[in-house]
């Protein structure tokens, strides 16, 4: 059961035609890079600041695709922090990057939300790498590890939720659809054979009469016109 579970996720497709850029990806990208700005000029603590903003707006930069990408964009954003974060173990630095990568928190959502199954899978591991070692980098208590975890796993619960919540959405409107395309077909079998019954008693009538009231014929086959036009 648990194996079929898997193989489903992992042959699980992209939800089709994901939305590319709008303009809350825009806002978003640049409150947190005036954000990254502000903080490198206050905070006291950064030795390389020129390196440390372009580490932070490589990990940013990739929110403006995590839609149509979410596999790159996690991995380009992760895969920076965990090479920042390896830098920071092997050089013994306290100082970390700055708060403002919070933001990649949308990149687990957009990951559950948009990825096919076995991009999430990949995805999530490549999450987990990062927090494992951010954690050995930035050593904290076991209550703030739990839940830095929670955040993450929280993000991409939530992206697989509004996912299959808008899937059951599309395949309800679907069967709606289909009902009504049935009733239509319905009706219009019941029309035309109330036609078609209607022109094969005119018919039978005009055949009757034909000979003894042309006439009544005549007026049997007006209405069978009528009634096929």
């Amino acid at each position: 059961m648990v194996t079929k579970a898997l193989r489903s996720l992992w042959a699980e497709p992209r939800p089709a035609n994901p939305p590319r850029r709008v303009w809350r990806d825009g806002a978003l990208v640049a409150v947190l890079l005036v954000w990254s700005v502000v903080e490198a000029v206050l905070r006291e603590d950064i030795m390389w600041r020129p390196l440390v903003l372009a580490a932070v707006l490589v990990v940013l930069a990739p929110l403006w695709w995590r839609r149509t990408h979410p596999l790159a964009a996690v991995t380009v954003s992760f895969g920076t922090l965990t090479a920042v974060d390896v830098a920071r173990i092997l050089a013994g630095e306290d100082a970390g990057l700055l708060t403002s990568i919070g933001g990649v928190l949308v990149l687990a959502y957009a990951l559950f939300r948009w990825g096919a199954g076995r991009e999430a899978a990949i995805g999530l591991v490549v999450i987990l790498v990062w927090l494992v070692i951010t954690h050995v980098a930035d050593p904290t208590s076991q209550e703030d590890t739990v839940g830095a975890f929670a955040f993450f796993l929280f993000a991409a619960a939530l992206g697989a939720a509004i996912r299959y919540h808008a899937y059951a959405r599309t395949r309800d409107i679907d069967e709606a659809r289909a009902r009504e395309r049935e009733q239509l077909a319905r009706d219009l079998h019941d029309t035309i054979a109330h036609h078609v019954s209607g022109i094969a008693i005119q018919a039978q009538a005009g055949r009757a009469v034909a000979t003894s009231h042309p006439e009544r014929a005549t007026e049997a086959l007006a209405v069978i016109e009528d009634a096929a036009s």
